[in-house]
C-alpha cells in the first residue's frame, strides 16, 4: 500500500513538473508571437505615415500643375516682396518675377502683404515659404484665400472674386519657422516641425544654388552623379523630411543606392522617388 502511494506521490511530482515546463513554453510562445505581431503593427503604422505624406506631395503636385496652367509658369522658390512700394525699384529680380505673374501689378502701392497690420515690411521668402504663398495666395483668419482677380492689385485681401488657392491647405499645419507671418507647411507625419521644402527649375531656366542651400547643403538632388542632371529638370522638386525632420544634404541621389546621400536623407520622400529615398 505505502509503495503505491510512494509511486502516485512521484507520478503526481512528474506531472506538476511537466506542467511547469508547458507553462514556460507557452510563455514563451506568447512572447515571440507579442514581438512578431508589434513589429507588424509598428510596421504597417510606418508605411501608412509613409503612404500619407506621400499623397500629401502627390495634392501638392497637382496644385503645381493648377497654377502652372493659369499662370503658364511654376512659382519660384525665392522671391523678396515689398510692402512700401518705393522699395520695389531697387530688386530687379523680384520685380521682374511678379511682372510675369502679374503684368499689369501696380508697384506704387503700399500694402499689407503679410497681414500684420501695418505696410513697412520687407518679406525674404524662401521655398518653403513660396509654395504656401504662391498656391495658397493671401491669408485671412488663419487660412489661404487664393489671389484677387484684380490685375493691379492680386495680394488684396477683399472681393468674391479670386484664383485659388491652389492646395486645400490644412490650417494647423501651417508653421511660421522665421516668425515673418508669411506662413510655411508641414508633411502629415505626427510631430512634423519640419516644413514641404520646394525648389523651382524656373521651368526648365535651372535650379538656383541659393534656393537650395540653406537646406541641402549639396544643393538639388542629381541624377547620374555628383554633377549629373537635376531630377526634374524642367519642373520642380518638393522634398518631405520625414520622420527625423531633417532635410539631408541633397546632392547625388541614385535609386539602385550608388550614391553618397547622408542617413538624413534616407526618409525623404520626394516628387521623383517612389516611397522614401531608401
Amino acid at each position: 500500500m505505502r509503495c503505491n502511494e510512494r509511486i502516485r506521490s512521484e507520478q503526481r511530482s512528474v506531472r506538476a513538473a511537466f506542467t511547469l515546463i508547458e507553462l514556460l513554453v507557452v510563455i514563451s510562445i506568447v512572447a515571440i508571437l507579442s514581438a512578431l505581431l508589434l513589429g507588424g503593427i509598428q510596421s504597417a503604422t510606418v508605411a501608412v505615415a509613409n503612404t500619407k505624406a506621400a499623397n500629401e506631395l502627390n495634392s501638392l503636385s497637382t496644385g503645381l500643375a493648377q497654377f502652372h496652367s493659369e499662370f503658364g509658369m511654376y512659382p519660384p522658390s525665392s522671391i523678396v516682396l515689398y510692402e512700401v512700394a518705393a522699395n520695389w525699384s531697387g530688386d530687379v529680380r523680384s520685380t521682374a518675377l511678379i511682372r510675369k505673374y502679374w503684368p499689369d501689378f501696380n508697384f506704387a502701392v503700399d500694402r499689407d502683404i503679410n497681414g500684420d497690420g501695418d505696410k513697412s515690411d520687407t518679406l525674404t521668402l524662401d521655398g518653403r515659404e513660396c509654395l504656401v504663398f504662391f498656391l495658397g495666395g493671401m491669408s485671412k483668419n488663419g487660412g489661404a484665400i487664393g489671389f484677387a482677380k484684380n490685375p493691379a492689385n492680386p495680394f488684396s485681401r477683399t472681393g468674391s472674386n479670386r484664383v485659388g488657392p491652389f492646395h486645400e491647405f490644412v490650417n494647423n499645419r501651417f508653421v511660421d519657422t522665421d516668425s515673418d507671418k508669411m506662413s510655411e507647411y508641414v508633411d502629415t507625419y505626427s510631430g512634423q516641425t519640419t516644413p514641404i521644402l520646394y525648389l523651382s527649375s524656373y521651368d526648365g531656366r535651372g535650379y538656383r544654388a541659393a534656393d537650395a542651400t540653406s537646406f541641402l547643403s549639396n544643393g538639388p538632388y542629381l541624377q547620374g552623379s555628383a554633377t549629373g542632371t537635376p531630377w526634374k529638370s524642367k519642373t520642380y522638386q518638393l522634398i518631405s523630411p520625414g520622420q527625423d525632420t531633417l532635410y539631408g544634404t541633397g546632392g547625388w541621389y541614385d535609386p539602385d543606392g550608388n550614391d553618397a546621400i547622408s542617413d538624413d536623407d534616407k526618409d525623404n520622400l520626394t516628387n521623383f522617388s517612389s516611397g522614401r529615398l531608401r
